[in-house]
């Protein structure tokens, strides 16, 4: 340390020398820029293996991705598949069902015909002779119309050919408006196309006569009076 007197004697200024050192220094920021380039390339590789690890995470999802989409794929088409059968099965047991009852229907109606056709071929009957065995008179749909159908049976032990002819005639009243509520008597020319009239019947065992008969506008049909001749050989 020295000492430096100032030229005007009366003051005296004080100055502190610091040694030169520049190889110090250098040492000192050669260091710190060591830890810096440490530090920054720490840093990246840290950055560089988070990258990796997020990259491999980022791939494993979507191969979970892909796994749970054809997983759900796989389901939705079983799903489909497993719907698809139910619905056949509901439709083949419903169409099963219907044909039951239908055939059930029909076989029923056919033992009835069975029955009814053996009391024709062996009569139990105490009444003989000529017989009315079925009149049946049904709406024809979404029509006026209406079918008839008249069965004949012959019953006897001994049967030979029977033959004559049929009237039919239809009695109800008229409400038409103007004309008076009385009793009227339609015969079945009246109400359909026959020729010939009266119906003509020939038969051994039994013989079916049917066809389309159309009631006027305001008749009220109340009975069908059906009368069977018996005549000729």
């Amino acid at each position: 340390m020295f000492r430096k007197s100032s030229a005007l004697g009366s003051d005296v200024a004080r100055v502190r020398v610091v040694p030169h050192r520049p190889v110090r220094r250098a040492l000192m920021l050669a260091a710190f820029a060591l830890v810096v380039v440490g530090a920054a390339g720490g840093g990246y590789y840290l950055g560089l293996s988070v990258a990796d690890l997020d990259r491999t995470y980022l791939r494993s999802l979507e191969q979970l991705e892909r796994g749970n989409a054809i997983q759900t794929q796989r389901l939705r088409e079983q799903l489909i598949d497993a719907e698809l059968n139910r619905q056949v099965t509901a439709d083949a047991s419903a169409a099963l069902r219907e044909d039951i009852v239908r055939y059930s229907e029909e076989v029923a109606g056919l033992r009835e015909e069975v029955t009814f056709y053996k009391s024709l071929m062996a009569p139990s009957s105490v009444e003989r002779g000529l017989q009315i065995a079925q009149f049946e008179l049904m709406a024809v749909a979404d029509t006026d119309q209406f079918s008839y159908r008249l069965l004949l049976t012959q019953m006897e032990a001994r049967r030979d050919w029977v033959q004559g002819s049929v009237r039919v005639d239809v009695r109800g009243r008229s409400t038409s408006a103007g004309s008076a509520d009385e009793e009227q008597v339609l015969s079945l020319t009246e109400l359909a196309e026959v020729d010939p009239y009266p119906l003509k019947y020939r038969f051994r065992y039994f013989q079916d006569l049917s066809g389309v008969m159309s009631l006027p506008a305001g008749f009220l049909p109340e009975a069908v009076v059906v009368t069977v001749d018996r005549g000729g050989s």
